[in-house]
C-alpha cells in the first residue's frame, strides 16, 4: 500500500508504483480526472488524443528526492471554430503546464530564494532535496536582469508609509516622470515628505498636485552643513593666518594681532579653491619662506640649506605661483618634532619607542608614516649636533570639523581647545560669529514649529555677509515644502533606516540580482 499523504491532496493522481535510487525515491503515477478543458475556448474534452509522461520534482520524502513520474494526455478539442485542434491536460492544483516542478515544491524555492537571493539559496536547495541552479531560483521570483544600483551613477526610488513605516514600492530610477506615473495611480495619497532632490518635487507636483510636500529635515540641515563647510574652505588663507596665531606661544589675550578683514565680496563664494583647501599649516610657512628668501636674491642652494628642504622642493617652490594640495599620502605635524627626535639622548631608542613619545605629544599619523619620514630624515642628513629646540604642536581644524563645531552648544564641544580656538576665531573674524549664529537659528527653527520664522530666517540670513546668501535663496525656491517640515511634525527619517535594509538585502544578493528581484525581496520582507 502506498501512503496517501505523499501526493497533494487535492490533485486527481493516482499513485500506482513506487521505488528508490540512491537519494532518490520515484512514484509512478496515473490521471484520475475524467475530462480536460480547452485552454483557448474553455470547452470540456473527453476525447483522449494519446499520452505522454511527465518528471516532476516534488517536495523531498525522508532526506530522499522525490520525483513524480506522470502519465498525462492529450486530448482532442471538439469545438470547430477553436484554433487549438490538440492540447495537452490541464489540472487546477498543483501542476501547471511547462514545469517541471509541482507548484508546493516551487513555492518552497521562492520562499529560499526572497530569503538566500540566488547563489546561497541554490547551494542550500540542493540539501533540501530541491535541487536547482542559480539561474532557476532566480527565475522563481521573476528577476534576471544585470540591472544594479552604483553610488553617483544610478539610483532608484523607495516609497514608504510613514504611519505603517512600510515599503510600498520600488522604482528604477529617480526621474520625475516615473515618480508622477506612481502616484496617479495611488490618488488617496494626500502628504508627500521627500528628499530635496528637485525631479521628485517636480513628479510630486505633476502627478499628485493635490498633494502637499514635506521637504526632509535632515536633507535641509545636511544642505547647510555643506554651505557652511564651503565657507571654511573659501577662506583658506584667513583660517591660516588664525592658525598661526593660535599656535603662537607668545599670543596673549591683550596682544592679539588684528587680522586684516577681507572684502565682502569674497565672504560669498560658492566653491571652495580646490587646489589649496586643507594645507598643511607647516608646509604653506616653508612655501612662504622660500618665496621670501628668493625675493632677496638669495640661491636656490643657501635657501635649501636655511629651510632643511632639498633643492629639488626649493626650485619646484619658486616656480609655483601658490602652493597646491599633495597627492600622495596624507601630510602629518611630524615636522614639528625632528629636532627633539634627532636629540642626542634619542639616538639609542627604537623607532617604536620615539613613535611612543612623539604621539603623546601631539603626533597625529602613523607608526608607518613616521617610519618613512624618518628614514628619509637619516638618509638626507648625519645627526644633528645643533642645539635642539623644544618641539611646537602645531594644532589645525579642518573644514569639516569646523562647520561642525558651529552646530555644537559650547559644553558640548571636545574640551577646551575647540572652545578657546572658536573664541580666537569669533574675535578675529566676525564674520563666523554671525555664521554661527544662523546655523544654530536655523537649527532652532524645528524645535520652535512656529508658521513666519522661516521667512524671517531667510531674510536675515539674505541680508547678511557671512555667506549663506545663496542658501536661503535656494530654500525661497522651495519655501512651502521647506516651512511644512519647519511646522509640522512629520519626518522622513525613517525612510533612512529603509534604504539600510535595502542595501543589505542588495548585498546578499550580488551578482545576477536584478531590479526586479531586488524589489520582490524588499516588498517580501515589508508585508
Amino acid at each position: 500500500m502506498i501512503p496517501q499523504f505523499i501526493l497533494p491532496s487535492n490533485l486527481q493522481l493516482k499513485a500506482e508504483t513506487i521505488y528508490s535510487e540512491p537519494g532518490v525515491l520515484y512514484i509512478h503515477t496515473a490521471v484520475c480526472q475524467k475530462y480536460s478543458a480547452c485552454p483557448i475556448c474553455g470547452k470540456r474534452s473527453k476525447r483522449i488524443h494519446s499520452r505522454y509522461s511527465r518528471t516532476l520534482l516534488d517536495l523531498p520524502i525522508s532526506g530522499h528526492m522525490a520525483k513524480v513520474k506522470l502519465k498525462a494526455r492529450k486530448y482532442f478539442c471538439d469545438n470547430a471554430v477553436c484554433p487549438r485542434k490538440v492540447f495537452t491536460e490541464r489540472f487546477d492544483y498543483e501542476i501547471r503546464p511547462y514545469y517541471r516542478r509541482m507548484v508546493r515544491s516551487n513555492d518552497l524555492l521562492m520562499r529560499m530564494a526572497l530569503e538566500l537571493g540566488g547563489n546561497t539559496g541554490a547551494a542550500i536547495s540542493r540539501y533540501v532535496g530541491v535541487p536547482v541552479s542559480p539561474t532557476t531560483i532566480l527565475r522563481v521570483i521573476k528577476g534576471v536582469d544585470d540591472w544594479a544600483f552604483k553610488k553617483g551613477k544610478t539610483y532608484g526610488t523607495v516609497i514608504v508609509d510613514l504611519e505603517r513605516k512600510e515599503v510600498l514600492d520600488l522604482l528604477p530610477d529617480r526621474e520625475s516622470g516615473t515618480l508622477a506615473e506612481w502616484l496617479r495611480k495611488h490618488p488617496e495619497i494626500t502628504t508627500v515628505s521627500r528628499d530635496r532632490y528637485g525631479p521628485y518635487a517636480l513628479g510630486v507636483k505633476t502627478g499628485a498636485p493635490h498633494a502637499s510636500q514635506v521637504a526632509d529635515r535632515f536633507h535641509l540641515l545636511m544642505n547647510l552643513g555643506e554651505a557652511t563647510k564651503r565657507i571654511f574652505q573659501s577662506k583658506g588663507k584667513e583660517l591660516r593666518e588664525v592658525f598661526t596665531l593660535y599656535n603662537d606661544p607668545k599670543r596673549g589675550i591683550s596682544s592679539r594681532v588684528e587680522i586684516e578683514q577681507p572684502a565682502p565680496s569674497r565672504l560669498e563664494t560658492a566653491e571652495p579653491n580646490i587646489s589649496t583647501a586643507n594645507i598643511g599649516v607647516a608646509r604653506q610657512h616653508k612655501f612662504d619662506k622660500v618665496k621670501e628668501l628668493h625675493s632677496t636674491g638669495i640661491t636656490l642652494r643657501q635657501i635649501a640649506r636655511i629651510t632643511k628642504l632639498a633643492r629639488g622642493t626649493v626650485r619646484k617652490y619658486v616656480l609655483m605661483e601658490q602652493l597646491e594640495k599633495r597627492q600622495s599620502r596624507s601630510s602629518t605635524n611630524l615636522e614639528a618634532f625632528i629636532n627633539f627626535l634627532l636629540q642626542e639622548e634619542n639616538r639609542g631608542k627604537t623607532y617604536r619607542e620615539l613613535h611612543k613619545s612623539i604621539v603623546q605629544m601631539g603626533f597625529n599619523g602613523k607608526y608607518t608614516q613616521f617610519c618613512c619620514k624618518m628614514n628619509e630624515v637619516y638618509s638626507m642628513q648625519a645627526f644633528i649636533r645643533t642645539k635642539p629646540e623644544a618641539p611646537i604642536v602645531v594644532k589645525t581644524w579642518s573644514p569639516t570639523r569646523l562647520s561642525l563645531m558651529l552646530y555644537m552648544e559650547p559644553e558640548d564641544l571636545q574640551g577646551n581647545e575647540d572652545r578657546d580656538f572658536l573664541k580666537l576665531l569669533f574675535e578675529t573674524l566676525p564674520q563666523i560669529k554671525q555664521l554661527e549664529q544662523l546655523v544654530k537659528g536655523f537649527k532652532q527653527l524645528f524645535a520652535a514649529k512656529e508658521d513666519g520664522l522661516l521667512k524671517n530666517w531667510i531674510e536675515e540670513a539674505v541680508k547678511s555677509e557671512c555667506g549663506l546668501k545663496n542658501f536661503a535663496k535656494n530654500l525661497l525656491k522651495d519655501y512651502e515644502a521647506v516651512n511644512n517640515a519647519v511646522i509640522t511634525n512629520i519626518s522622513n527619517g525613517q525612510v533612512e533606516g529603509q534604504v539600510n535594509r535595502i542595501k543589505n538585502i542588495k548585498r546578499k544578493m550580488y551578482g545576477r540580482a536584478g531590479f526586479q528581484l531586488l524589489r520582490n525581496m524588499v516588498l517580501a520582507k515589508s508585508a
